[in-house]
């Protein structure tokens, strides 16, 4: 709720008005919303990151730059578009929300939130595997 009411400030005060470059989005998908994919905007193009599991390791993997497009209510990163007022992801080609953003102010920021998520993801794995390893 906490967020919910900063993202609202942030965006009445129109902080995509011009550009979202330099920031990032931090979006969770999945039906327990624990899937989690983030977004660094630069000048009209973007970058995603996100986990993936190679060997019992977890990493983060970077996707090239892709262009991205922004409208007054959505930035539009083909198939989905995420939606500026509620940060409600949409897939445009089924037109159903198929997750929830956040905003992080810096490139860093968002990169710090990645970190310790893979960090955590990795504590809880090794310790389900504990036992277990193949």
């Amino acid at each position: 709720m906490k967020y919910l009411l900063i993202l609202l400030i942030l965006f009445s005060t129109q902080v995509y008005s011009n550009s979202p470059e330099g920031k990032g989005l931090i979006c969770a998908y999945g039906k327990n919303k624990d899937i989690y994919e983030a977004y660094l905007f630069f000048n009209k193009k973007y970058i995603s990151k996100f986990l993936y599991l190679e060997k019992n390791r977890f990493k983060i993997r970077q996707n090239e730059k892709r262009n991205y497009t922004i409208s007054k209510d959505s930035i539009n990163l083909y198939p989905f578009k995420i939606n500026i007022n509620s940060f409600q992801v949409i897939d445009t080609e089924f037109n159903k929300v198929i997750g929830s953003c956040f905003l992080k102010e810096t490139h860093e920021k968002v990169n710090s939130f990645m970190n310790e998520l893979k960090f955590k993801t990795q504590e809880s794995y090794n310790k389900n595997l504990k036992g277990h390893e193949i």
